[in-house]
């Protein structure tokens, strides 16, 4: 098969893995990448890349994004680039990522691979493909107008709303003339959603969990040395979260609370961007890291991992930690509700604080290690990387079917 993926970045962030570790699978079982990429790339002898636009088209884009809010319907001459290069290649499947990031021009795209009966996956990293592409949550805005027509957007001003919702027509019906069209959630709760969206024409419709990379991500035996380093007190338990920047989306809030709550008992560790933490005595945000070593120690230190986002495709975070032994509590909202089993952890109710609290203080009164071998095994049975990315190449070959059998 010849495949060609386009996201905005490749070989970084957890999207430009994903589309990375595919191409590798794929490279090993003889088939042929292609790779687009705009912002960032780490490339490798696994595919041949092709970079769409440049850092000033991608700056002009993001300013006339912030003029009239059009998310991924600029760099018209880019895209028209990128169609005469996808012309060239001739792909078997055009597996679509992340394209809200200033680079592409969404109708021209797909009306391109509509024209051409180009099979076409969309890999749902969140919810922007579905919506008029105001918002990349509509969660976060308690919102169900993705399903209706995006008619009276709560992400923008009012202003605004009446060209969101002809961006919605417009994506929706250019997406009815793929004729080959498949829509993979990265959770059940994402594909059941596409099913209700301007997505339901796709002729597939599935999910594939991201993945752990589970022989980099196992238990650690240098708790004690962790702690030291992170000058953790005897008396304390570890709380730890992840993610690449602190806000109130993410669950800054519950974790002062938790700081709060549980100032003699325990010590909150939080990796990110700090973005203007408090400071207190038990809460340190030791910033962004890209040692995977340092996280995975961290991880398997941890005596919890706590959750609190209020939106999440996935939650690779949630996944590592439990690859590294480690239980956790979380809300039951997005993705999370599916990825925390009863034996893994434990859930509240989406927005709940006091039963976030509640549930984590549970957890460091148990024993870490009566949940320790199920989180891991777990995680080696629902996200593990290999088994994961032979689905990809399973629905590539479903995919290109199709076409053959109208052909």
């Amino acid at each position: 098969m010849k495949i060609v993926q386009i996201n905005a970045v490749y070989g970084v962030g957890s999207t430009g893995r994903i589309a990375q570790d595919i191409a590798h699978a794929l490279k090993a079982q003889g088939h042929e990448n292609h790779i687009f990429w705009a912002i960032s790339c780490r490339a490798d002898e696994n595919a041949a890349f092709y970079r769409i636009g440049s850092t000033l088209d991608h700056k002009l884009h993001a300013l006339l994004r912030r003029l009239d809010g059009k998310q991924g319907w600029h760099s018209k001459a880019a895209t028209r680039k990128l169609c005469r290069e996808l012309l060239k290649i001739k792909p078997d499947v055009v597996h679509l990522h992340n394209l809200h990031s200033n680079y592409i021009h969404l109708p021209l795209l797909l009306q391109f691979l509509g024209e051409n009966k180009i099979p076409t996956l969309i890999t749902l990293h969140d919810n922007w493909m579905h919506t008029s592409g105001f918002c990349t949550y509509y969660s976060l805005h308690n919102c169900n107008q993705w399903d209706k027509g995006c008619t009276d957007c709560p992400a923008v001003d009012k202003h605004l709303r009446k060209s969101g919702a002809k961006m919605y027509r417009i994506k929706e019906e250019l997406y009815s003339r793929i004729p080959n069209l498949a829509v993979n959630g990265v959770s059940r709760w994402t594909a059941e959603a596409a099913k209700q969206s301007m997505l339901r024409c796709a002729k597939i419709n599935t999910h594939i969990y991201n993945w752990s990379d589970t022989q980099a991500f196992k238990p650690q035996e240098n708790a004690a040395e962790v702690r030291e380093k992170y000058g953790i007190p005897e008396n304390h338990k570890l709380i730890l979260g992840v993610s690449q920047g602190w806000s109130e989306r993410k669950g800054l809030q519950e974790f002062l609370q938790l700081a709060d709550v549980l100032k003699d008992e325990a010590t909150v560790i939080l990796v990110g961007q700090d973005n203007g933490v408090p400071k207190k005595e038990n809460l340190r945000c030791i910033g962004f890291t890209n040692n995977r070593q340092e996280l995975i120690d961290l991880y398997s230190a941890a005596d919890v991992f706590v959750n609190p986002s209020r939106a999440e495709t996935f939650g690779l975070v949630t996944a590592e930690a439990m690859s590294c032994g480690t239980p956790v509590v979380a809300y039951n909202n997005t993705g999370s509700a599916e990825l925390v089993a009863p034996q893994c952890g434990a859930l509240a109710t989406d927005g709940d604080a006091a039963a976030l609290v509640t549930l984590t203080r549970k957890l460091l009164e148990s024993q870490k290690e009566t949940y320790s071998a199920a989180c891991r095994q777990w995680v080696l049975e629902n996200f593990n990387k290999q088994t994961q990315l032979q689905k990809y190449v399973e629905l590539y070959e479903k995919i290109l079917s199709f076409k053959k059998s109208e052909e």
